[in-house]
This record gives C-alpha cells, sequence and structure tokens, in this order.
C-alpha cells in the first residue's frame, strides 16, 4: 500500500482528503482518530501544519484550508504535516510525517484485499439476499433476516395485499434533476407522489399488481437529491460576478444568496479570502416549501442501515410530505463552507424531523459549482422504528 503525500492531500480535485485528514484526527462527522502508519496503528490526536501545532478545532475546513496552503511554499520545513499521538501499545507521545501514514481506501487507495467494497451496495446486497429467500419461500437467516421480516409485513399490511416477489432498481438511476416551474425550483417530476418510483432501490411486488418502493440508504450523511450544475453555473458568467442563466438565477433567488458573494468563493477559492459564514437569509418558505416537497418526494419506505447492523425504517407519506417539507426557524447560509474558506456554499434549515444542508459545490474535480445537493438527518419527529 502506498504512503501519502502533501500532493495527495492537497493538489487540485484532492482537497477533500484533508478536510477527511482533519476530521479523523479531531473524530468529527462519526471519523475514527486511528490510521496505519509504516511503524503500526496510530492513534492521532493532533496535527502539525507547518510551524504550527493543532491540538483543538473551532471547524474543520478553516484547518483543512491551511493544509491545503502548504503546497504554495518551497521551503520543506514549511510543507510539513504530522501526526501527533501515539503507536499502539505504546504511551509515548510521538509525531509521525503524512508520508509515513499508508494510503488507505478513505483516501483513495486499494484495501488490503484488493478491491473497494462499497457498503451502500454490499448493504442492498444483503438485504436483497434476505428478500430472495422470503420470496423462495425458504427461511430467512443471516444478517437482517428480522428486519427484512417486518418490513415484508409492513408494506403488505400498507397495501393490503400479499409479498410476491421483488426487482431490483437501484442500478437504473432514474432522473430527477433541476428544474423550474413558473417562480418555483423544483425537483422534476413536479408531483412529489411520483418521485417513489424514481426513488426506489428494491420494488416489494404484492398480489393484486400493488408495489411497495424501497429507498436504501447506509451510513451517516445522507441525501435527498442530487442535481447536475455545471451548464447553469457558466464559468464565463460566474468569473464575471454577474449570473444569467435562468435556473442559476433562480437558484440565488429562492434560497436568498447574495449573487456576488456567491460567485467570490469560487473566484476567491485558495486566495486566503474567508468569506461570510452564519448569515441569516431572507428566503421565501413557501418557495422552499415548495423545492423540499420534491427534493424530499413521497410514497416511498425510507430503509436506512447502519454499520451496527440495526436499520431504521419509516414511510415517506404523501399526507406527511407537506410537514416534512415546512421549516421552522432561520434559514443560514454559510459561504465557504462552516470555515469559510472552502469551494462550496452550504445553506442549512430545519424542522423537528430533518436537519437539512443545500450545499452547492464541485464534486469533479474542478473550481466551480458542477452539482447541488440537499443531505439531511432524520430527527425524532419521524417516528422511526429500529430494527435489529
Amino acid at each position: 500500500m502506498p504512503n501519502l503525500s502533501l500532493s495527495e492531500i492537497a493538489n487540485d480535485g484532492k482537497e477533500y482528503r484533508s478536510v477527511m485528514l482533519v476530521e479523523k484526527v479531531f473524530e468529527k462527522n462519526s471519523r475514527q482518530n486511528t490510521f496505519q502508519t509504516d511503524g503500526g496503528m496510530f492513534t492521532a490526536s493532533g496535527l502539525v501544519i507547518g510551524n504550527e501545532t493543532v491540538t483543538t478545532i473551532n471547524d474543520v475546513e478553516s484547518v483543512a484550508a491551511k493544509i491545503i496552503g502548504l503546497k504554495v511554499f518551497t521551503n520543506r520545513n514549511l510543507k510539513k504535516v504530522e501526526l501527533i499521538g501515539k503507536y499502539g501499545g505504546s504511551s509515548l507521545q510521538v509525531r509521525v510525517p503524512i508520508t509515513q501514514v499508508l494510503k488507505s481506501e478513505e483516501f483513495g487507495g486499494q484495501p488490503a484485499g484488493g478491491k473497494r467494497v462499497n457498503k451502500g451496495i454490499l448493504f442492498e446486497s444483503d438485504f436483497s439476499e434476505r428478500l430472495a429467500e422470503a420470496e423462495n419461500g425458504a427461511p430467512v437467516s443471516g444478517k437482517y433476516a428480522n428486519a427484512a421480516c417486518h418490513i415484508i409485513e409492513a408494506c403488505s399490511s400498507k397495501v393490503g395485499a400479499a409479498f410476491t416477489g421483488f426487482k431490483e432498481e437501484g442500478g437504473r438511476n432514474q432522473s430527477r434533476p433541476l428544474a423550474s416551474q413558473g417562480d418555483n425550483l423544483i425537483i422534476a417530476p413536479s408531483a412529489h407522489q411520483q418521485h417513489g418510483a424514481k426513488l426506489t432501490d428494491l420494488t416489494l411486488l404484492h398480489g393484486t399488481s400493488k408495489v411497495s418502493y424501497l429507498s436504501l440508504k447506509f451510513g451517516g450523511t445522507l441525501t435527498f437529491m442530487n442535481a447536475g450544475v455545471r451548464e447553469t453555473f457558466v464559468e464565463r458568467e460566474m468569473k464575471e460576478e454577474k449570473l444569467v442563466n435562468p435556473l442559476a438565477k433562480k437558484i440565488i433567488s429562492n434560497f436568498g444568496l447574495d449573487e456576488a458573494t456567491f460567485c467570490r468563493v469560487f473566484n476567491d477559492y485558495n486566495k486566503g479570502t474567508k468569506h461570510p459564514t452564519g448569515v441569516k437569509a431572507n428566503v421565501n418558505k413557501q418557495k422552499l416549501k415548495t423545492f423540499l416537497q420534491t427534493a424530499i418526494g413521497s410514497n416511498y419506505w425510507m430503509v436506512h442501515g447502519h454499520p451496527d447492523n440495526s436499520i431504521d425504517f419509516w414511510y415517506m407519506s404523501p399526507e406527511m410530505n407537506p410537514q416534512y417539507a415546512t421549516i421552522t426557524g432561520d434559514v443560514i447560509v454559510n459561504y465557504g463552507g462552516s470555515g469559510g474558506k472552502g469551494k462550496r456554499v452550504d445553506i442549512t434549515f430545519s424542522n423537528s424531523y430533518f436537519d437539512f444542508t443545500v450545499n452547492i459545490r464541485n464534486k469533479q474535480s474542478g473550481l466551480y459549482p458542477s452539482h447541488i445537493m440537499c443531505d439531511y438527518k432524520s430527527k425524532t419527529g419521524i417516528k422511526k422504528t429500529t430494527l435489529r
């Protein structure tokens, strides 16, 4: 397994690895602070970035920006990134250069077995095996057996018809593009009830031609929608800080963004500029609700797997969809992310069902926005059933 280097975590298109490094060291976003190194397993508690020692942080991105900023220096002593911590079985605190840290799967390397496993795909595969056992009349056993039986029964009860089989549909990757509808921004199609059929990963079949749509998710950060905007935010318009594209204008308007500041986040990236964070947006909440109703969708079951093999399960009801999409409290904008220096704009808001973050950023190793995403975390108001 190769080793990391400053270029592997800071060069264009790889900056997200600096964010990941900081998240791991300081155990943010459910990451663990353990690293495999040339000297063995290492538990980190801090960082040395250039000549600065960092043992506590307020936000991840500002620390990551310091790492990314090192690449402009020619002096080797100033381009230094080291982990502070201890080797397994030792009480001695030491420093380990980033060049002695192995390039694990998290950082784009290959796992020990040689082939990277997508945990979301593995979750769907394991769950599908349980459904196949039920379809064939075989004993349902193994991982997720109890959850699969519960879900089959709940879905059958909902539609009033017995389970007869299932279809695997996650690979269809059905399109849900960003679109305009009058003054509103939506995720097409415009009727939220139609989204279940597009979001399904596994479709349960029931007698009398009825179906149940299951949307499978796995892990921590979950996403309701992920739409391309590369052709929406035109590079020339972004550089001139004057947007003309109608859909780009509508995004700016519907989320209460300042157009010039939005453009400068990307134009000034990696120049040391800190942009405003914690800005209260002047948003028309009815327009935001219309967007969220289609971003969330309805008429499907959410099946959210966790690393401990538990599953959170709930129905995304058409009747509840308007409530799920109604925001309470302020809409907050972080230009440049939480630290103000990233190449992203985050818009956060919430209600008793979900915490939402809409982020507009580049996911394809470029500078200007390529995608708009709506991430979420479900809350107690959603009345989840936890299955084990």
